[in-house]
């Protein structure tokens, strides 16, 4: 058997007492506390989580639509060659494109009066004259007013043209310089 002396005053017991309860209500408040931080502390791991897939879908998404501008760069670049290929077509044409407005401007310059022209036509570089004449000098003129003039060479006039006197019936063959015919 085991006595208990009580020396201890009132006051200091009640301290005791308090003590004790003040602890065995931190230590509840604690195990009542601890699963709400547990809660918590998953809470923000979840939340940082979250926001680093959120910059990956972010990062993927700009690299999508960087990826879509690209192609679409492409596809103009694609039109672009195109329309080059076109250009450098037409220009190609163009070049090879014979301007008959100089040569007839010239050609009307040089017709003197008494000459008439009927049928014209053209092949290449060569102009085929058909045409009547009211005097034979006046062919002769023409003649000589086309071998004057710098675009026209080899002018053709057969003797056969050179005949008759008046009313002359003539073909004239005319070859043209290249130059004249190209801008």
């Amino acid at each position: 058997m085991k006595i208990y002396l009580d020396l201890l005053p009132q006051q200091r017991k009640q301290e005791i007492k308090r003590n004790r309860l003040f602890r065995k209500i931190l230590r509840e408040e604690a195990l009542f506390l601890l699963p709400f931080i547990v809660l918590i502390s998953i809470l923000i791991s979840i939340c940082y989580i979250l926001i680093f897939q959120r910059d990956i879908i972010a990062a993927a998404y700009l690299t999508q639509q960087s990826q879509n501008k690209y192609q679409q760069f492409g596809t103009y670049e694609e039109k672009f060659k195109q329309v080059n290929v076109l250009v450098q077509t037409m220009g190609k044409i163009q070049s090879g494109h014979l301007h008959w407005q100089k040569f007839f401007q010239r050609l009307s310059e040089t017709v003197p009066d008494g000459i008439y022209i009927s049928d014209l036509s053209t092949k290449n570089y060569t102009a085929f004259l058909i045409g009547k004449a009211s005097a034979r000098d006046d062919l002769l003129n023409f003649k000589n007013r086309l071998e004057r003039m710098p675009c026209f060479q080899n002018i053709n006039v057969p003797l056969s043209n050179l005949v008759v006197k008046e009313d002359v019936d003539f073909q004239i063959d005319i070859s043209i310089a290249e130059d004249c015919l190209k801008k």
